[in-house]
Order: C-alpha cells, then sequence, then structure tokens
C-alpha cells in the first residue's frame, strides 16, 4: 500500500534524517566502491522507484529518509514514525554485522536529531537504497545508493544495526542472504519425500531463519545449535497453522510434549503410523523432518 502523500506532507517530519540540507553530495571517490555482485528483484525494484520518484512530491528526497522506506517498502501505516531514529527504536535489530543483512533488511544509523535508514538491495550492506546526498551513486535529487561502510564513513555517523522490520513493516520479497545464497536459486529439498535432512535442507531452513525468525548464522547448510532451534520454530509454525492444541516452540525453538504430539499427528499426512504419546521416536524425527521440509519447500 502506497502511503498517503497529503499525509506525509501534514506538519509530520515521518523519519527524517541527521545532516543539514546544505550539505552538498559527495562523490563516489569519497565513498567506498559499491561491491559488483548480481541485483536482487528489491534492486530492479528500488531503480523502477527511483525512475519514477527522483524527486519526493517535487522537492528533495534529502531529509526523508523514513518517507523513502514506507513508500518505496510500500509499508502499513502502523510503521510511520516521526523520526528514523524513533522507527529504530521501535524495530528488531538482528545483528550489528551487516555482511550479514539479507536483501529487504534496514539499516539503522544514529546522527544529528532524527537518525538515518536505508534498505539493503542486494544482501551485505554493499548497496543500500537511501535518501540522503551522501550517495555513492545517485538516483536522483537525493536519492540513491551508498554501502553501509561508505556512509558510516562520509557521513561521520554510528552505525546500529539491521533488521528485518521497520517499526514492524517488512518489504516484501526482502530475505535472500547476501551473495545469492539462497531464495530461488536454491532447488527444492527431497527431505519432504524421504525425511532424510541434507545440506539443501538445512540452507532452505537458515535461509527461512534468517528471513522470518532472526536467524543470525552462515547459510552453508550445516546444521547447529541455531539451526537446530530455528527448524523446530519452522516445524511449529506449520503445525499451529495446520490446528489446535498450539505450541509454544513457534515462539521459543524447545519442543515439549504438545509440540512431539502435534507432529506425530500432522505426520499421519506423511506417512507416520507410530502412536500419538508426545514421546519422540526414530518414526517421530522422520514426520517431523517430513513437515519442516515441506514448509521451507513452500516458504521461497
Amino acid at each position: 500500500m502506497r502511503w498517503n502523500t497529503a499525509l506525509l506532507s501534514a506538519g509530520l517530519v515521518l523519519a527524517s534524517c541527521g545532516g543539514t540540507l546544505e550539505e552538498v553530495e559527495s562523490g563516489a571517490s569519497e565513498t567506498s566502491t559499491l561491491a559488483s555482485e548480481l541485483n536482487s528483484p528489491i534492486y530492479d525494484r528500488a531503480r523502477a522507484f527511483a525512475a519514477a520518484n527522483p524527486k519526493r512530491d517535487g522537492g528533495t528526497w534529502d531529509q526523508w529518509c523514513g518517507s523513502l522506506m514506507v513508500r518505496f517498502g510500500q509499508l502499513p501505516d502502523s510503521a510511520v514514525r516521526p523520526s528514523a531514529i524513533e522507527a529504530y527504536r521501535a524495530s528488531t535489530i538482528l545483528s550489528r554485522d551487516p555482511a550479514q543483512a539479507p536483501t529487504g533488511a534496514f539499516h539503522w544509523w544514529n546522527i544529528g536529531a532524527y537518525g538515518h535508514v536505508g534498505a539493503d538491495l542486494n544482501g551485505g550492506g554493499s548497496t543500500v537504497f537511501m535518501a540522503t546526498r551522501k550517495l555513492a551513486q545517485s538516483w536522483g535529487d537525493a536519492i540513491g545508493v551508498n554501502s553501509v561502510s561508505g556512509y558510516t564513513s562520509v557521513a561521520g555517523a554510528q552505525y546500529l544495526g539491521w533488521s528485518m522490520d521497520y517499526a514492524g513493516g517488512r518489504i516484501a520479497g526482502g530475505g535472500t542472504p547476501p551473495g545469492g545464497g539462497g531464495g530461488g536459486g536454491l532447488p527444492q529439498t527431497t527431505t519432504e519425500q524421504d525425511g532424510i535432512p541434507g545440506v539443501i535442507y538445512y540452507k532452505r531452513i537458515q535461509t527461512v531463519g534468517r528471513r522470518d525468525f532472526g536467524y543470525t548464522g552462515p547459510i552453508d547448510g550445516v546444521t547447529g545449535p541455531q539451526t537446530e532451534k530455528v527448524r523446530v520454530r519452522i516445524t511449529a509454525r506449520e503445525l499451529n497453522n495446520r490446528g489446535t492444541p498450539r505450541t509454544s516452540a513457534q515462539e521459543d525453538g524447545v519442543p515439549g510434549s504438545i509440540y512431539w504430539r502435534r507432529v506425530q499427528t500432522v505426520g499421519r499426512s506423511f506417512g507416520y503410523t507410530g502412536p500419538i504419546d508426545g514421546i519422540p521416536g526414530p518414526n517421530t524425527y522422520k514426520a517431523e523432518h517430513k513437515i519442516a521440509a515441506y514448509a521451507v519447500n513452500r516458504a521461497f
């Protein structure tokens, strides 16, 4: 949904950014060079948005970084905040390592009175869409891209980390890891059919976990404590989507008797023939993997 233009102009700062209007645009020589990489669909959408909106309501985009996020991201009205720094406080920071940020992540800075924010277009913090005069590539009047390190350096801002949400709003289609290590580049996992976990299965879990559950580890297909916790949360979400009783494992990643009973019950649809007793064994674990694989095969 596009943000109401009249409301944006009706006396609200709406996430204006640090700095002054008199700042001149910095040349690419003053910022880090953007990494060369395959551009994502979100990048293509940002280029199209900037081409259609090189100015903000006929004026400059400078000082309107939050407004850009709301409009470009088509965020809900509930995500609007008076400043970027206030939106930051209402968002869930997942990491302070920009290299781990997936596509569609929001990067946050502390600068001036209002802060600054940009949207990651390719993942990894290398191509961040923002409204400022501190750009490596200008796509209009103070609208374009810079890297996290480039903007931090040239603006003298304090980097605060990244989130997948902007005060609860998200950019549709985000969550692909940097470097294209997930999303449409991954084939379906055969674990849905045979219940045997493998590299593709765990890569899909890690990709969905980064997008939906705050997973910050690598997308390498190697399981570990973080991946296992995310796997349980993904499975629990699928179980909860299929009926009751509800398991709290969707929130905390800790399986209990309700979780296992639900795995066994839903598992009947995946070939499970054991008892519904909430006690896991080899057949229950196999059903659990099939259910998780079903979920991640349909997640992107």
